[in-house]
C-alpha cells in the first residue's frame, strides 16, 4: 500500500517521543530511518531483520521493523513488530498510526479504523488529526468497496494446435474385436493441426450480505474458431452461484454450477453441478483447502449421459523471497458413472497438480503448472476388447506481460501427453496461444 505524504508531519507531531529520541542516539536505528526516509525501506529491513531476537521488545526497533516491514511488502511481519511496540508502549502515536496501515494493507478495515479511531481520541496535534481523519477516509472508502466488489474482462487471442482432436497421429487401426483387421484413419479421427482465433469474456460480483456472509455470482462465454477443421470449433457459456462464509482465519464457500457446450454450432453437453469448500489460511501468505463437487453430464448428441463426482485438497503459499516466487500443489480423486453400466465409459480417475508464479519484474510475472492424472475405466471396449487405462500429463507455461493498468498480454504454451492401452487415445498434443486480455 502507498505511505500517504505525511511521515514528516508524523515527525514533528511526535518529535519529543521516547522513539525520536532513542533512535538519534542509535546508529543502526539512525541508518536504517535515513534508508526508509529514502525510500529504500527494503534494505532497512535487511540491515534490521537479523537483530531481531536480541532487540524484539525495544519499541525504538520495533517500530522501524514493523516501517520496513510494511513498505517492503511485509504486512504480516510488520504486524507483530507493531504489536510489540504497542505492548511496551501504548501512546506511541505514530505506531498506532502505522498499525492501522498495517491492518488496511492486509485488508481488516475494522481493526484500522480501531486504531486511528484511538489516536484520534487522544486530541492529537492538528497536524496528525489532518493525517487520521485521510485514513479513516481511506478506511471509509475500503470498506464501501468491500460490501460489493465488481470484475470483468475481455480476452482476445489467436494460437497453434498441434492436434485439435486429441488423437492418435496413426492411420491405421487394427480393431480386436473383428480379428485385428486394420481401418485406415481420416479426417478427426487421426492426428490434425491447425491455427485458431478465440474470444473470451466474463464479469462477477461479489456482495456483502453481513461481516461474514457475501453473495458471489460469476458468469462466462468463451468461444474458439479454427482455420481449417471447423467441425471442432466450440463455444461455452458458464454460470455460477454460491455463498461465501468467513470467521478468523477459516472460510466456506458453496456454489451451484451450469456450463452449456456448443461443437460445430450445434449444442453437444450441458453440465449442472455443486461445490463446497473449505479453506483455512496460516496467514497472508500461506492456506490450505479441501474441496467437493458433484456434477451431471448431459450430452445432447444421443450419447450417455454421466454423473461425477470430485474430492480434492490443495495447499498454496507466497514465498517472502527474491522474484515472489507463488507455489501451489493438489491432490485430488473421484469417479464419473455413466449411465451405462460396464461399457467402457464410467471411470475411477486421481491427480496432482503443482504450479507457481514468479514476478521477474514490475508488470512481467512468469507461470508454470502440472498436471498428471491416471484414469480406469469400467468394463471392456467393445472394439478393443481390453479395459481402457489412461496417463495423462499436462504442463503449461505462460508469462502476463502488463501493456498498461488494465491491459495485458499473455503468451502461453501447453504440452499434453495420454498414454493408453486403447490406441485411438494415445497421443501427444502442442498449443500454443497468445492473448490479449483488458480487466476492469
Amino acid at each position: 500500500m502507498r505511505r500517504l505524504p505525511a511521515r514528516l508531519a508524523l515527525s514533528l507531531a511526535f518529535s519529543l517521543s521516547p522513539l525520536a529520541l532513542a533512535a538519534s542516539n542509535d546508529p543502526v536505528l539512525q541508518q536504517a530511518d535515513k534508508l526508509i526516509g529514502e525510500r529504500q525501506a527494503a534494505a532497512a529491513f535487511d540491515l534490521l531483520a537479523p537483530l531481531e531476537d536480541t532487540r524484539a521488545g525495544d519499541p525504538d526497533y520495533d517500530y522501524l521493523l514493523g516501517l520496513a516491514a510494511l513498505d517492503s511488502g511485509r504486512a504480516g511481519i510488520a504486524a507483530f513488530a507493531f504489536e510489540r511496540c504497542l505492548a511496551m508502549d501504548p501512546l506511541n502515536g505514530p505506531c498506532r498510526v502505522q498499525m492501522a496501515r498495517t491492518h488496511l494493507a492486509l485488508g481488516e478495515n475494522s481493526s484500522a479504523r480501531q486504531e486511528l479511531q484511538t489516536v484520534q481520541d487522544s486530541s492529537p496535534p492538528a497536524e496528525v488529526q489532518d493525517l487520521v481523519s485521510r485514513y479513516l477516509g481511506t478506511v471509509s472508502e475500503r470498506e464501501q468497496q468491500e460490501k460489493r466488489r465488481v470484475s470483468a474482462h475481455a480476452q482476445l487471442g489467436f494460437g497453434y494446435d498441434s492436434n485439435v482432436s486429441s488423437t492418435t497421429a496413426d492411420t491405421q487401426v487394427a480393431i480386436p474385436r473383428l480379428g485385428g483387421l486394420a481401418f485406415q484413419l481420416n479426417g478427426i479421427a487421426t492426428r490434425q493441426e491447425d491455427s485458431f482465433a478465440q474470444v473470451q469474456a466474463g464479469a462477477g460480483i461479489d456482495q456483502a450480505l453481513s461481516p461474514a456472509w457475501r453473495l458471489q455470482a460469476d458468469a462466462g462465454v468463451a468461444t474458439r474458431r479454427h482455420d481449417d477443421v471447423d467441425v471442432l470449433d466450440n463455444q461455452s457459456a458458464d454460470l455460477s452461484l454460491g455463498l461465501s462464509w468467513r470467521t478468523g482465519a477459516s472460510s466456506v464457500v458453496a456454489k451451484v454450477q451450469a456450463q452449456d457446450y456448443k461443437l460445430d454450432g450445434e449444442a453437444f453437453r450441458s453440465l449442472y453441478g455443486t461445490m463446497l469448500q473449505y479453506q483455512y489460511g496460516f496467514s497472508e501468505r500461506a492456506a490450505v483447502s479441501t474441496y467437493a463437487q458433484a456434477s451431471h453430464l448431459d450430452y445432447h448428441v444421443g450419447g450417455p449421459d454421466a454423473d461425477r463426482y470430485t474430492l480434492g485438497a490443495g495447499y498454496s503459499r507466497a514465498l517472502d523471497l527474491a522474484l515472489s516466487p507463488a507455489v501451489y500443489a493438489g491432490a485430488y480423486a473421484g469417479q464419473e458413472v455413466s449411465d451405462t453400466k460396464n461399457a467402457g465409459i464410467g471411470q475411477d480417475f486421481m491427480g496432482l497438480r503443482f504450479g507457481g508464479s514468479l514476478g521477474l519484474r514490475p508488470g512481467l510475472s512468469l507461470t508454470a503448472s502440472l498436471s498428471v492424472e491416471e484414469r480406469q475405466f469400467d468394463g471392456i471396449s467393445t472394439l478393443f476388447l481390453v479395459e481402457r487405462e489412461d496417463s495423462a500429463i499436462d504442463l503449461g507455461l505462460g508469462a502476463i506481460y502488463q501493456l498498461g493498468k488494465n491491459l495485458s498480454l499473455r503468451p502461453a504454451y501447453t504440452w499434453s501427453s495420454s498414454d493408453s492401452n486403447i490406441v485411438l487415445s494415445d497421443y501427444k498434443r502442442h498449443v500454443v496461444t497468445l492473448d490479449l486480455r483488458y480487466d476492469l
